[in-house]
């Protein structure tokens, strides 16, 4: 069980990437109303996700569980199953695709996976074990203090370098497929990770306090720098 748990959360973490290089659905001759249904139907997993992450519904939840292992996995287990569905159930999107010639197809497909692995930088497979607590690890990149800050590296440059780089695969995708149902679903992710982080940032202010805001001061841009 343990084994199938670890497979199912890595799969999902991956599987957002791997969407977004596979490319979405798109079919020019489809009715104008799926983009209605496709912005329903990620809404309700946004909705979800982000009702899950927040303070009230977890200390009603859980209680004093709050920040254990259980909840962290029942977290991943609902996430990565919205999803999966998300992906599943998505319609095909209309409108014109653009002929990009194959050598800047290739260049984008070779930004992206630069972007994954400034993603990952510095993961291994463990270190994913913690970030959904796998059973037999330790609940790693939670809020609290009871992990450690990252303020180093890429974080010495910008606060969120992990969203820096999801977005910029999203970007480098829309080359890969030039048409109208990746800009949707490009937009509709990375706006995700963007109105998130201020979210973050008020839980990690809440959490760890002058930690947090001494990282603030030292490192005042949140995804770009000399921008935001």
């Amino acid at each position: 069980m343990a084994q199938a748990y670890r497979l199912f959360g890595h799969v999902g973490l991956f599987s957002i990437f791997g969407a977004i290089l596979f490319g979405f659905r798109h079919d020019p001759g489809v009715p104008w109303g799926n983009l209605l249904f496709g912005a329903a139907l990620y809404g309700a997993w946004a909705a979800v996700h982000l009702a899950m992450t927040s303070d009230r519904f977890k200390r009603a939840v859980y209680g004093d569980r709050v920040g254990s292992p259980i909840e962290r996995r029942v977290y991943i287990v609902v996430t990565v199953a919205t999803w999966l569905a998300v992906l599943w159930y998505h319609p095909p999107l209309p409108g014109p695709a653009l002929d990009v010639p194959g050598p800047l197809r290739f260049a984008a497909t070779v930004g992206f996976l630069m972007a994954l692995f400034a993603f990952f930088e510095g993961m291994t497979f463990a270190a994913i074990d913690g970030l959904i607590a796998a059973p037999g690890t330790e609940v790693a990149y939670s809020h609290g203090a009871e992990t450690k800050l990252l303020t180093e590296g890429r974080y010495a440059a910008v606060r969120h370098p992990m969203y820096q780089a999801a977005i910029l695969a999203g970007l480098c995708s829309l080359i890969i497929h030039a048409n109208p149902a990746q800009l949707f679903w490009v937009l509709m992710i990375g706006g995700t990770f963007i109105g998130f982080i201020p979210l973050e940032e008020a839980r990690l202010l809440a959490k760890r306090g002058d930690e947090y805001r001494a990282y603030m001061s030292r490192t005042p841009w949140r995804l770009v720098r000399a921008v935001w």
